[in-house]
């Protein structure tokens, strides 16, 4: 039997298989060694080639990282709540403004830059939510889309008050004596970040408030008439959403140290639409996914590109002249593949590969 029945009546879960400890026990070996991997360039002193690394380096995983964040918050928002917004970038900029009030011109210490950030990501997002109390569908997208340019408008005046064209820069961020300084130590700051936010999510999305916000996205008028307040739950879920898309936003220009208002361009904001979409929409674990293959496919074509610089004809073409087009179309077409034969993404085909797998296991 999966469940045991307590005397109360109430399913107690089965105890976790030991194959999943020791899946997670290797997964963290994975991820503790992998910044000494991307750094050394070596594993067990054998030397390894920047292809056989893929031309990944830790710089391009850190930033993953950070954009793990905005996916995982827009998966949130739009996967699990069922409220579509392409104005996402515009959180990530209201975390950057914030972050240089507070921490680059009123010199706060970096948790509290954090903080702040999420507060007034929480305050903009609830903000831009209260169109849903009265829109739906493209005219609601549109205010998000409306909501993404006064915010970018805002921070260019920001920056061109008090930084000039130069970009606002930022301080190093400290954690008490411990400076982020390299980018190991950006690592070991942010992959527990990303982790706590994931279960932070997922379990919220476990919880009663968490099933009402999905029922309200597969059918409102029916969660409306099983007395489920949808319109708290619109606000919050962007109030939620949006705190976290801040923070992120506020790590990411720490993490560039000078950022300016065209950063956070209507191009950064698609981007984690097409993450949700390659890695799943409505699965955690596929913003993750899709996050990783937006942010290493470009580093792994580019080490191609590399490779076949000494060529010359269609593959040098390809490769070398063309490349930003190209992985440009590449992303394109894997965003079209997708919708069409697999809108479940990456991590929905992953999830039937693995019930096919058991499936026929278990007659075998």
């Amino acid at each position: 039997m999966t469940a045991t029945v307590l005397r109360s009546g109430a399913p107690r879960a089965a105890a976790p298989s030991p194959w999943r400890w020791l899946w997670l026990a290797l997964a963290a070996a994975v991820l503790i060694y992998l910044p000494i991997l991307l750094t050394e360039r070596q594993i067990l002193g054998v030397r390894l080639s920047n292809m056989m690394l893929l031309n990944i380096g830790l710089s391009q995983v850190n930033l993953m990282l950070i954009t793990m964040l905005g996916a995982l918050s827009l998966n949130y928002l739009t996967g699990s709540a069922g409220l579509i917004s392409i104005g996402h970038a515009a959180f990530y900029a209201v975390g950057a403004m914030t972050a240089a009030i507070t921490g680059s011109q009123w010199g706060w210490p970096f948790p509290l830059v954090l903080i702040a950030a999420g507060l007034g990501g929480a305050l903009a997002g609830l903000l831009a939510g209260l169109p849903s109390l009265r829109v739906r569908g493209l005219y609601f997208v549109l205010s998000t889309f409306a909501v993404h340019y006064l915010v970018v408008f805002a921070f260019m005046e920001y920056q061109f008050k008090f930084f000039d064209v130069v970009g606002v820069p930022y301080k190093n961020a400290t954690l008490g004596s411990w400076t982020l300084s390299t980018p190991m130590r950006w690592y070991f700051f942010l992959l527990p970040l990303v982790i706590v936010v994931y279960l932070l999510l997922r379990n919220s999305l476990r919880t009663r408030e968490g099933r009402a916000m999905q029922a309200m996205r597969d059918h409102e008028l029916a969660a409306t008439a099983n007395g489920i307040d949808v319109r708290f739950l619109r606000l919050k879920a962007f109030a939620f959403s949006s705190a976290i898309a801040a923070v992120g936003g506020a790590l990411y220009a720490y993490y560039l140290s000078n950022v300016t208002s065209e950063f956070f361009g209507i191009q950064f904001a698609i981007q984690f639409i097409a993450m949700i979409i390659i890695g799943g929409m409505g699965s955690l674990p596929g913003a993750v996914v899709g996050a990783a293959v937006w942010l290493l496919l470009p580093s792994i074509i580019t080490g191609l590109t590399a490779q076949a610089g000494d060529t010359t004809g269609l593959l040098r073409s390809v490769l070398v002249d063309h490349k930003p087009q190209l992985v440009q179309a590449i992303f394109g077409m894997l965003v079209i593949v997708l919708l069409i034969f697999a809108p479940w993404g990456i991590a929905g085909m992953a999830t039937r590969l693995k019930a096919r797998l058991t499936a026929w296991w278990s007659r075998s």
